[in-house]
């Protein structure tokens, strides 16, 4: 059985120094206090008395009783010196971290205002059955903005949700600083998608990285990319595109437009779905949550971990003989608790 590895062996030969010492010290003061004790009776003539039979056998009584006390203590001394030098384990662990990337990448238009409360509520919902994923969030209109750049706070994640929430919906233009530099374009949707496909970090590494754009698809203005150009420059960066549409694209009326985003959604390997519709948000969710978590390539690292289980089995099995062998003492050699007897008319 292999030695436990200790955060601190130096505990062990400290407490065994210190034990010998009181031992030592203890040694010196009983011996110097045996003869000038006021309880002491010189009587001469014993030897005859400690050969007799029941001499004999009440000493090799009392002596195991205090041989088992002194076992016992000695353990529940040793135990609790492991127990203070911390054992641990060490472990080497290869990490298997698998994540994906999702950037949030939401209209900022005027037109989107009322809508994109309504996607960023259905927006934390999906952000609510994605733990462990990086999560951004990217504001656009005619250019585009980052909000939050890629993290795995949600925390923080949920923060900037709510800070984008009360914007969109109080109309708040200084929470959209960046987004329109002139009246000469607006909601230009297939250069969003370009902006946000851009705002993946770590290219280098391989992972599942996801769009994830809401819009009402009503361009307004030349955009650099066309809606079929983005998507097709998405695909070429191994990026999967989920439209997260506004209510009125479910009209017949924006029946093309609506068709529009969707396929380019699809080009991708992702879907539209219309905000407030049944099932729409789990959808996007139980697809995302299909696609592959690529694993990030970590070097094996050792870690230590207290692992005082053992040590406390231990120790309360010392305990648990500690306490035995009191017992034990009190009920072999006959003793009792001390008394005083009282006579008639005065003390004895």
């Amino acid at each position: 059985m292999s030695l436990p590895d200790l955060r601190w062996p130096w505990v062990l030969p400290a407490v065994l120094v210190l034990l010998v010492l009181l031992l030592w010290w203890w040694g010196r003061a009983r011996r110097r206090h045996a003869w000038d004790s006021p309880g002491v009776v010189l009587v001469a003539g014993v030897e005859r008395l400690r050969r007799l039979p029941r001499y004999q056998s009440l000493l090799r009584r009392r002596l195991a009783a205090y041989a088992a006390v002194a076992v016992a203590t000695l353990a529940v001394v040793a135990v609790a010196a492991l127990l203070m030098a911390r054992p641990q384990t060490i472990e080497v662990e290869q990490p298997d971290r698998r994540s994906r990337d999702i950037m949030l990448c939401l209209d900022a238009s005027a037109s989107m205002d009322d809508d994109n409360v309504a996607v960023v509520d259905e927006v934390r919902d999906i952000i609510g059955e994605l733990p462990g994923d990086r999560i951004g969030l990217t504001l656009w209109s005619q250019t585009a903005v980052t909000v939050l750049p890629l993290t795995d706070d949600v925390d923080y994640v949920r923060a900037a949700l709510e800070s984008s929430r009360e914007a969109f919906r109080t109309s708040d233009e200084t929470f959209f600083g960046g987004v329109q530099l002139n009246s000469k374009g607006a909601s230009l949707i297939s250069d969003g998608i370009v902006s946000c496909t851009q705002r993946f970090d770590r290219p280098s590494q391989e992972r599942t990285r996801i769009v994830l754009v809401s819009s009402d698809n009503d361009p307004k203005g030349d955009p650099v990319y066309t809606l079929p150009q983005a998507a097709a420059y998405a695909a070429e960066q191994d990026v999967v595109v989920y439209a997260v549409a506004a209510p009125e694209l479910g009209e017949q009326a924006r029946a093309e437009d609506r068709a529009d985003f969707a396929d380019a959604a699809a080009t991708t390997g992702g879907f539209l779905a219309l905000v407030g519709q049944d099932g729409a948000t789990g959808e996007i969710v139980s697809r995302i949550d299909d696609l592959e978590r690529r694993k990030v390539a970590e070097a094996p690292r050792q870690v230590r971990r207290d692992d005082p289980a053992t040590a406390v089995r231990l120790a309360s099995a010392a305990l648990v003989v500690l306490l035995v062998a009191w017992v034990a003492q009190w009920v072999l050699l006959g003793m009792r608790l001390p008394t005083h007897s009282r006579r008639a008319g005065g003390e004895s």
